[in-house]
């Protein structure tokens, strides 16, 4: 392999290097289907070498179903559809299994037309092992995020967690996918962090809140947003949390946003986090208890809060037998200060 020419001063590097430098697979075959070009990380995920394959055609070397007929990538892309992605569980004329994902890309003629295609082989388990350290590296900060929270109002020690499991209860219920619910938990395990920023004396005062103190809790989903916005989170974190205080019916805060402009992951959070805030004791009053929780909710119910998601808060604690610790709850009616919703 020839080094990069600098003679004139400026590098310039083979295109044929930098594919065969890449960790994923790579294979690069002409508008006639015949192989031109494999890097080392292909053949040794094919356990096919180069000589075995280059110069032959692909459907020869790595017969499939889908040669020759209309899902062959090449005539995909012949015909103007668009490139595309997909899993295979076999990579290898040998027979060898392996989980692979196949990323096919069309290769260009200085005029635009199809000179063949290029097609990216990347191992599912390094996809994997990457994206759990990844999950698990952000569910440590967040799970930082959540205890300094915490640590500052011993009031409410427990609530993120309690909320966050009352929100992964709900949108099971509703059929969320895995990876969304995860998105979810995370919010609701920091949809509190504004509040680091508000002064202990207004978060643990016993008595009402003035307009001044009110104004000052109420800018907490703003400072969470404006925290968690510079982090590159696979969900929309922080809209999620700057969206948990707003209802349908444009009565919220901060933005007084409306129907469908609330993300649904910040509907179910509403709906859980006023549902555990009430049952749960505050310096202001005593825990009125899940009953008067979920009249609460129902009050309001395609009002302020999203139907679907009250009615399936309300099961989970009538009919499923969900409990947040699991023990008994105490009843009350929320007549006091309306803190238990800021």
């Amino acid at each position: 392999m020839q080094p990069p020419d600098k003679s004139d001063g400026q590098i310039r590097v083979d295109p044929a290097q930098v594919i065969e430098a890449m960790p994923n697979g790579v294979i690069v075959i002409d508008g006639d289907f015949t192989i031109l070009m494999m890097n080392a990380a292909f053949t040794t995920m094919t356990d096919i070498s180069r000589k075995e394959a280059i110069g032959k055609k692909c459907h020869e070397v790595f017969p499939r179903d889908l040669c020759r007929t209309s899902a062959c990538p090449m005539i995909r892309l012949r015909e103007g559809l668009e490139p595309f992605c997909n899993e295979d569980d076999k990579c290898g004329a040998r027979g060898r299994k392996a989980s692979v994902v196949v990323t096919v890309g069309a290769l260009q003629k200085a005029d635009g037309s199809l000179a063949g295609i290029v097609r990216t082989v990347s191992d599912c388990a390094s996809l994997y092992e990457s994206r759990e350290r990844f999950r698990k590296t952000m569910g440590g900060v967040i799970q930082a995020m959540s205890l300094t929270i915490e640590k500052r109002d011993r009031y409410t020690a427990g609530h993120q967690r309690r909320v966050t499991k009352l929100c992964r209860a709900i949108a099971d219920e509703l059929g969320f996918p895995w990876d969304r619910i995860q998105g979810l938990r995370m919010a609701a395990a920091v949809h509190d962090l504004g509040k680091i920023l508000v002064p202990a004396a207004i978060l643990n005062k016993p008595g009402d809140l003035s307009e001044h103190e009110m104004g000052i809790i109420r800018a907490h989903p703003q400072m969470a947003y404006d925290i968690l916005k510079q982090i590159d989170f696979p969900w929309p974190l922080a809209e999620i949390v700057y969206q948990h205080h707003e209802r349908l019916d444009g009565s919220g805060y901060p933005r007084g946003l409306k129907g469908d402009a609330i993300l649904h992951e910040a509907r179910i959070l509403a709906v859980a986090d006023v549902t555990e805030a009430m049952a749960s004791f505050r310096p202001y009053r005593p825990a009125l208890g899940i009953e008067a929780a979920l009249v609460e909710i129902g009050r309001y119910k395609g009002v302020r809060f999203d139907p679907d998601v009250v009615d399936i808060c309300t099961e989970l604690f009538t009919v499923r037998g969900f409990d947040f610790l699991s023990k008994g709850w105490r009843s009350g009616k929320s007549e006091s200060n309306r803190r238990d919703i800021i």
